[in-house]
């Protein structure tokens, strides 16, 4: 079944002139399609406004991160299961992706292991990817907390993925549901062991 384009058009209506993202996100995602799909699955999403070079620090239109999503839950949801797997896929590997060198050494040195410091730190990681939202963790247990995000317009299974990743990363295993209180307002309900 193809994605909701309604739900996307929806949110990309809600995005603000200058919200923004990093092109390390793009190029996970792109890691992402050429694993699935190959060369050919590259060739059926890099078109229109997606039909450009993305450097990993520069910052590219969030419009183009929404429309990439989409286009690649069409193209791999029928390897992957759903459009919402795909979008969690997209999400873990934009964390798995640089869970070795220096990406790893930055894990580290924000979290030291712990995954409620990784949390605590939402804000300022999100920061250093994207330009809009804001992110709040509460603890709600020695091995829970809740994430709520604010002002974010990506699917809520995307953030699934990058939260579930960074559990992964860090050597742990877990699980996060959403609890979408608007478009693009969810609560993210986050446990590990």
């Amino acid at each position: 079944m193809p994605s909701d384009k309604t739900e996307l058009a929806a949110r990309i209506a809600i995005l603000q002139s200058g919200d923004s993202v990093r092109g390390l996100i793009f190029k996970s995602v792109f890691s992402l399609v050429q694993q699935h799909a190959g060369a050919n699955g590259m060739e059926k999403i890099r078109v229109g406004e997606l039909d450009h070079d993305y450097a990993e620090l520069r910052s590219y239109p969030a419009k183009e991160l929404l429309t990439l999503l989409y286009t690649v839950a069409d193209l791999l949801e029928g390897q992957l299961g759903s459009a919402e797997a795909v979008f969690q896929a997209c999400g873990e590997v934009s964390i798995t992706r640089y869970s070795t060198g220096p990406g790893m050494l930055i894990f580290g040195i924000i979290s030291r292991g712990d995954p409620q410091k990784l949390f605590a730190g939402a804000q300022m990681a999100y920061s250093a990817a994207v330009s809009y939202g804001n992110r709040e963790y509460l603890t709600t247990g020695t091995k829970s907390g809740t994430l709520r995000m604010r002002r974010d317009m990506m699917p809520p299974a995307y953030h699934v993925g990058i939260l579930t990743g960074s559990l992964k990363v860090l050597g742990l295993t877990g699980y996060v549901t959403s609890k979408q209180q608007g478009l693009d307002r969810v609560d993210y309900d986050i446990q590990w062991s």
